[in-house]
């Protein structure tokens, strides 16, 4: 990376400064140390077509009269005593600096002149002089010159910095981490990349640069960030270090420092409770702590909590946490429950470590469904079944029983892919006399299985049997029946039951928190296959995010990511879906989960859609291992991504034939959405699938099914008109890759008819669609781009050899010579990529 920060993001405050630096004469670019106000300054001075004359104010300078501006003057300016200057010596320096005609005086650092300097500066700015550009912190001003603030970047300024900087995109996960601890500071955005680049944990990888490991402080960030913490006392810098150690922090545990505050070191949020003002202070100042003064620190923070009485809900994790760090943690119960805080907060590598501790020290029970979870979570699933069958094997009281039975199966059924055993451990579980919602949260989770496992009907069965339950199983019900509706592809039904449940899972979100998430899964993408990709993306950005921020289980950002990629591909956004996946593939030491099954797939139909065909056969077949039988769902989603890598091969009547096989098995299952999307795809390979479509869409109506199954018909009936009609309605939903086929296959048709300008018109409007498209390719465009590759005499010839003419016949009647004939086909077979009228006639489209 460049010594030179690129200017991004900065537009606007640049254009207000070239403003004031014109308009007023005298402007002051004010704002916190590094964001950048030198480089802007400097921009500025660019832009100026008027010679610079610079000055640096330093500390050092700042104690010497006229020290900033001691080469600029003449040596016999008289003096009064002290730093004081008289004014006909003001005025003397002032002339000699605006000698020469029209200048600009740059100051940097201005709020560190000496009171000598100070004058000068006033006086021509006052008297307007010449143009003054001056850098300063907050706080500073002087009377004449225009303010623009220079404030830190928003995180997509940061982020387009941080892309910048590299000379690629950054995964969203790497993004975060620099965001978090940069808080848009440029200069420290810069030092935090030349660190990580230093120490290997800032690496170039498929999905963009990836930051791998802990941030740790080193080289010239910790000198930046020990220059700024060295203007702190003894005293303060304790206090901070206490802050840094257990922020936030209450004005009840620590009062907040006011000199902190004033001096930029501290921030109270609008909660009321402290926090140090930049993370790279809090890291910096843990970094620096002696260790036994930081176990003094963390053992005094979990006194005074406990003595004002820790009574938040997220109090028992700071002190058992506090109290572990400090070498004073003894209790196992005391840990045991606070690795359940910190498992029902998601922090997966703080409730582990609770865990374990609890779990040396005696705890038994409801500490091992905690560290079982947790293993499961990292995508530890052999681990994690021993860990939770030792805890079950132990007993407890009923409830604790039922959560490790039910966390157990799902383990062994979406971690393991074991059908048979998970069942078995339910069955296990339900040998006992239940109470009766235990006995409905038992029934929920067997349903999630057969969603997977089992034709839809059966969910549906135990679905109804919830909800005649009443209270929470009709709740959970409700939500099974959410998912099938997705699945059978009636999406407008899908949402709506989820917006009818809204309410009941909200109420009950304390005690089965994963309805929320299923449900919003559910309306995530019914949202994307009814045909809102505008709505969809935007809900799977927020997701996405908030996984990220919250750094959840890496697992559960699989949704989203599936979800923005899937409507990436549909935009012909190939890089962008193959850049969004390629960021969450789990490591090929890993064995995949059910959810890392769906992303390789995902991640192979884009690479496919990219033309990476090898990128995606081995993305393919990492999927295709992955899987189990119990799956099925996964199942057809790997099959449609085959179908997607094979026709990006080349391979289209593999693809074709791919795409029909995995639509049967869909249909046998009942997960008519499968269907939906494999019967296009063959469509779109050559089938005709109008007849199941139209049968589809006429019991869903929901604007992207009914453009599937126009396209289909279209394309069957050999249709320009309906293909142009269809293209429109594909781009009213936003699947502009599916609309740019369509109109190029109306192209091609149109050319096939000799009407020549509706042919051109059409693979104009397939081009402007194209234009938005980064690397998507499939056997639609190619085709058309390689007719309107012919001459006039070529594609008249081609046509009617695909007509079934002799060359003979061909030469008749063109009224040319046979030879001629004969040469024009075979530059047309080079020039098309086929070796005879066999491979003429199925790129025609009327079949080998």
């Amino acid at each position: 990376m460049s010594d030179q920060l690129p200017l991004v993001g900065r537009e606007r405050e640049l254009r207000t400064a070239l403003r004031a630096l014109a308009v007023d004469g005298a402007v002051l670019l004010s704002g916190p140390p590094g964001v950048g106000k030198t480089r802007l300054a400097a921009e500025a001075l660019t832009a100026v077509p008027h010679p610079v004359v610079r000055c640096y104010a330093t500390v050092a300078t700042s104690r010497i009269p006229l020290g900033a501006i001691a080469s600029l003057v003449p040596t016999d300016l008289s003096a009064s005593r002290g730093s004081i200057l008289p004014s006909s010596s003001v005025r003397a320096a002032a002339e000699h600096l605006s000698r020469g005609g029209r200048r600009v005086l740059s100051v940097d650092d201005a709020h560190l002149l000496d009171d000598a300097s100070l004058l000068v500066l006033q006086h021509l700015v006052r008297h307007r002089l010449t143009r003054v550009i001056c850098t300063a912190r907050p706080g500073w001003g002087m009377e004449g010159l225009a303010v623009v603030g220079v404030d830190a970047l928003d995180q997509e300024r940061a982020g387009a910095l941080l892309a910048t900087a590299l000379g690629g995109p950054a995964d969203t996960s790497t993004r975060h981490l620099v965001w978090a601890n940069s808080q848009g500071n440029p200069l420290y955005l810069k030092e935090l990349v030349a660190a990580g680049r230093h120490s290997g944990a800032l690496t170039e990888t498929v999905g963009g640069w990836n930051w791998s490991g802990p941030l740790e402080l080193s080289g010239r960030l910790a000198e930046l960030v020990d220059l700024t913490l060295g203007r702190l006392a003894e005293p303060q810098r304790r206090a901070l270090e206490l802050l840094a150690y257990g922020e936030p922090l209450e004005p009840r545990l620590l009062p907040v420092p006011q000199d902190l505050v004033d001096m930029g070191f501290v921030r109270v949020g609008d909660d009321g409770r402290a926090r140090v003002a930049h993370p790279l202070y809090s890291a910096r100042l843990r970094a620096t702590c002696p260790t036994l003064r930081a176990r003094a620190h963390r053992r005094a923070l979990a006194d005074r909590l406990e003595s004002e009485g820790a009574n938040r809900p997220d109090d028992a994790v700071r002190v058992a946490t506090w109290r572990l760090d400090s070498g004073t943690a003894e209790s196992p119960d005391v840990l045991a429950r606070a690795a359940e805080h910190a498992l029902s907060a998601q922090d997966w590598e703080l409730a582990e470590r609770l865990s374990r501790a609890a779990m040396a020290r005696g705890a038994t029970s409801r500490v091992g469904l905690v560290l079982g979870l947790v293993l499961m979570y990292q995508r530890q699933c052999a681990q994690a079944e021993e860990v939770l069958a030792e805890t079950m094997a132990a007993g407890g009281d009923v409830l604790t029983v039922i959560q490790v039975g039910c966390a157990r199966a799902y383990n062994l059924f979406f971690g393991l892919g074991d059908e048979d055993a998970a069942v078995a451990v339910l069955d296990l579980v339900t040998a006992r006399e239940l109470p009766a919602e235990s006995e409905h949260a038992v029934l929920f989770f067997a349903l999630t299985f057969a969603l997977e496992a089992a034709p839809l009907g059966i969910a549906r069965l135990g679905a109804e049997l919830l909800i005649a339950e009443g209270g929470w199983a009709a709740t959970a019900g409700r939500q099974v029946l959410a998912f099938a509706d997705q699945f059978a592809g009636r999406y407008t039904e899908a949402i709506a039951r989820v917006e009818d449940n809204h309410e009941a899972v909200l109420a009950t979100a304390g005690r089965f928190p994963s309805l929320m998430s299923a449900a919003n899964g559910v309306r995530n993408e019914s949202t994307l296959r009814c045909g809102d990709l505008v709505g969809a993306e935007k809900r799977g950005a927020q997701a996405l995010a908030e996984v990220i921020e919250e750094d959840r289980w890496s697992v559960t950002q699989v949704p989203p990511r599936v979800l923005l990629s899937q409507s990436a591909r549909l935009r012909g956004r190939a890089a962008s879906a193959v850049r969004i996946t390629a960021e969450g593939v789990p490591d090929p030491a890993a064995q995949p989960m059910m959810w890392d099954v769906l992303l390789l797939a995902e991640f192979a139909a884009g690479a496919a859609l990219q033309g990476q065909s090898d990128r995606a056969f081995r993305a393919l077949a990492r999927a295709e291992a992955g899987l189990r039988p119990a799956w099925r769902i996964a199942q057809f989603a790997v099959g449609a991504a085959r179908s997607w890598v094979l026709a990006g091969a080349g391979r289209v009547n593999e693809a074709m034939q791919t795409a029909l096989d995995n639509a049967t098995l869909a249909r046998a299952h009942g997960a008519y959405s499968e269907e939906i999307g494999s019967l296009h795809d063959a469509a779109r390979f050559g089938a005709d699938t109008s007849p199941r479509l139209l049968e589809l869409a006429k019991s869903r109506k929901d604007p992207l099914t009914t453009a599937y199954a126009s396209h289909a018909q279209a394309r069957a009936l050999r249709d320009p008109a309906g293909l142009e009609e269809v293209a429109a309605a594909f781009t009213a939903c936003g699947a502009t890759l599916y609309a740019a086929e369509a109109l190029a296959e109306a192209s091609r048709l149109s050319r096939l008819h000799d009407r020549p300008r509706d042919a051109d018109r059409l693979e104009r409007q397939a081009a402007a669609l194209a234009e938005s498209f980064d690397g998507a390719t499939t056997p639609g465009l190619v085709v058309t781009s390689t007719l309107a590759a012919l001459t006039p005499r070529q594609l008249e010839i081609a046509r009617l050899a695909v007509a079934g003419l002799t060359n003979v016949e061909i030469g008749e009647r063109l009224a040319i010579a046979k030879r001629t004939v004969d040469n024009h086909l075979h530059t047309t077979y080079a020039a098309v990529g086929v070796t005879g009228r066999g491979g003429l006639r199925a790129l025609f489209g009327q079949g080998a």
